[in-house]
């Protein structure tokens, strides 16, 4: 019997790391294939490839992102032929047997590595019998499957698979080193469990050291919580620092229990290029906090993400809109302190009501109104109308496209710092609500445009500069203006001459491949030159004083 190991990833640069535990598990590997398609692929062209295909069993694996697609592709599927159904994954192991009316005949209800075989094997043995793990319309078993982790480390390794050779370095290396998570945040479907546990240390550094010798670039843990047993975190650490020193490490940590230990080697010791964290606040109101399970330490969490943003640690950092007892302007607040740690990135997310939480089974509660479609996100709840978590959607797609992006960071910062605009959160909504007017799709000089015109009454000069320092540097070609210019033609004569003078640039170069207009830097307005190549590279900029005394690359 022939078996493919499937699903649609968001990107190509994913990797399903489900499906290679699977096959890695299987007795019968001769037999099994895995083949992952992405969501931008076309579902009819998936399905007339399976339908084609010599496949008697096809097991998806289903996640919040996938699950539509995959629906559409088993419907189709079961209309020309009756290959053997499967999925498994977070999306279908809670309140989803309705897809047994839909083509499907069996779902894997948490952890696969041998429910899933056991129930291919009476399947291919006619065995009919109750499996924990596995839900079919014969045996609508609803318990939830967990594997030793003994066992799964007893196998062939999931991470340096034959298919995966050749694309080690262009996909990202998803890599986990423990199951669970012990907190008990009611929006997330890791606290259903509310255990942990860990690999062993030797299977671990096992998988770093061929890490080490690979070429893989970004490992991404899928810890719940990296820094869950701080010793053994530390000597993780210290192993990919020493051992992995081409790789990216990324992974989630609660900052607020991290060790002084810890905390002491990723600001002081570690190379802070190759770690990259990801913290989940949520929320600073402690009403909330303590409405979902979550308990935090606002001031121990500010002091941690000072620390590490003091040292240049690379930070990504979540707050949700939406839980309870947090209405607009105590979202707006929980912001506008995040924003002022001055992270690297702040993921600005919307409520979503997963499937198996328990804080679905309590939206009657408080007053959830949510979309029944993935992403199950919040439209309303007693603290937060339609149009406040509008406004806050405006925000949070504002803050990606001017802010994490880096397209207009220095620009932002230094306006907020100067009390040009009143607070963070309202800069980012008025900016969402002006994008929703543009045209798609849009240039990035109108992104520009929206800033400057929010500007409008504001020293044209300060913001003309700062503008231009944030545009001229993210093209590696001169650009078109959005600006009408400043500088004088007898004011870049005189530039010009400045740095001839100085012999800074040749003079061909600088009245071929220069561009010279105002600039906002170091807390002062002066010009910038702007110095161009032919080899597709970013420009090299020199900062001039209004006085023509200093001249700062």
């Amino acid at each position: 019997m022939k078996i493919l190991l499937t699903t649609l990833n968001a990107k190509y640069i994913h990797k399903n790391l489900a499906l290679r535990w699977l096959y890695v598990a299987s007795y019968c590997k001769e037999n099994v294939d895995i083949k992952e398609y992405t969501i931008k692929d076309d579902i009819h062209r998936i399905a007339e490839e399976l339908i084609g295909s010599d496949y008697d069993v096809v097991a998806f694996s289903v996640y919040i992102w996938n699950i539509e697609e995959t629906r559409k592709i088993i419907k189709l599927i079961k209309q020309k032929c009756n290959k053997h159904i499967i999925v498994g994954g977070p999306e279908v192991s809670y309140e989803s047997y309705y897809l047994i009316n839909e083509g499907v005949n069996a779902i894997s209800i948490g952890e696969g590595e041998v429910a899933f075989w056991q129930y291919i094997k009476n399947y291919e043995q006619n065995i009919q019998e109750e499996i924990v793990g596995i839900y079919t319309k014969e045996f609508p078993n609803t318990r939830f499957a967990y594997v030793d982790l003994d066992t799964n480390e007893q196998y062939e390794s999931p991470y340096f698979l034959d298919i995966d050779k050749n694309e080690m370095g262009k996909r990202y290396f998803y890599f986990e080193t423990s199951r669970g998570c012990p907190y008990n945040c009611e929006y997330c479907l890791s606290s259903v469990d509310g255990k942990v546990r860990l690999y062993s240390e030797a299977y671990i550094f096992s998988v770093l050291e061929k890490i080490a010798k690979s070429d893989i670039k970004i490992v991404k843990l899928l810890d719940r919580t990296f820094n869950v047993s701080p010793k053994r975190a530390l000597k993780i650490a210290r192993y990919m620092n020493e051992h992995c020193k081409n790789q990216i490490f990324q992974f989630e940590i609660v900052a607020e229990t991290l060790s002084e230990e810890l905390l002491d080697f990723f600001c002081n010791e570690a190379d802070k290029k190759r770690f990259r964290f990801e913290i989940g606040v949520q929320s600073f109101h402690q009403p909330t906090l303590q409405a979902v399970g979550r308990i935090q330490n606002n001031e121990r969490l500010k002091e941690v993400i000072e620390r590490l943003q003091e040292a240049q640690v690379v930070m990504h950092v979540d707050l949700i809109a939406g839980l309870p007892y947090e209405g607009y302007e105590l979202f707006q607040h929980s912001f506008n302190r995040l924003f002022d740690l001055h992270v690297d990135e702040i993921q600005l997310g919307i409520l979503k009501l997963l499937k198996g939480t328990p804080l679905k089974r309590k939206h009657e509660l408080y007053g959830f109104e949510y979309n029944t479609l993935p992403p199950y996100d919040i439209q309303k709840t007693l603290w937060l109308n339609h149009e406040e978590l509008q406004l806050i959607h405006d925000a949070a797609h504002a803050v990606e496209k001017f802010y994490n992006s880096n397209t207009m960071r220095y620009t932002i910062d230094h306006i907020l710092e100067l009390g040009l605009y009143s607070d963070a959160f309202t800069l980012f909504v008025e900016l969402g609500k002006r994008m929703n007017t543009l045209p798609h799709p849009y240039q990035p000089h109108q992104l520009f445009e929206l800033m400057k015109q929010l500007s409008d009454g504001v020293d044209s000069e300060i913001v003309d500069g700062l503008l231009y320092f944030d545009y001229f540097k993210i093209f590696k070609q001169r650009p078109k203006l959005f600006l009408k210019t400043m500088i004088t033609t007898e004011k870049r004569k005189e530039i010009i001459n400045l740095f001839l003078k100085r012999d800074i640039i040749e003079e061909q170069k600088i009245y071929h491949y220069t561009y010279i207009d105002v600039v906002y830097y170091q807390n002062k307005c002066g010009y910038q030159l702007v110095l161009y190549n032919q080899k597709q590279q970013y420009p090299k900029r020199w900062f001039i004083d209004g006085e023509y005394i200093e001249v700062i690359e």
